[in-house]
């Protein structure tokens, strides 16, 4: 009787270490993802200003009720707007932005060849 008390208090320890390895997993993606609301060009795993910190608090309390990630991420974005995300999704516009250097480096090296070797 004694070796299952000690087989199921492993078990149980197994999955608490397991299941917060998982949270701080979570948390270290999410604060990865997100950027701070006031600083410029950080993350919030990189900014220690009071409004990071406050998020990174909420996005705790958050993953701990179980909200997904996405779900997590949709409240700030419908919270601070897309500039909350550190990769915002690329649509419209924002593709033509992307595209754009390529299409002007491709057309310069196409006018260089045909000036030097017309």
């Amino acid at each position: 009787m004694n070796n299952i008390l000690k087989v199921s208090y492993f078990l149980f320890l197994f999955f608490l270490l397991g299941n917060q390895s998982s949270v701080e997993s979570r948390l270290y993606t999410l604060n990865r993802e997100l950027m701070c609301p006031v600083c410029e060009g950080l993350t919030l795993e990189q900014s220690q200003a009071g409004p990071a910190l406050e998020m990174k608090e909420e996005i705790k309390k958050m993953v701990v009720e179980g909200k997904s990630n996405q779900e997590i991420k949709d409240f700030f974005v419908e919270k601070y707007g897309k500039n909350i995300l550190s990769n915002p999704p690329k649509k419209g516009f924002d593709n033509m932005l992307w595209l754009a250097p390529l299409f002007f480096g491709f057309l310069g090296i196409f006018f260089l060849y045909k000036y030097f070797f017309s």
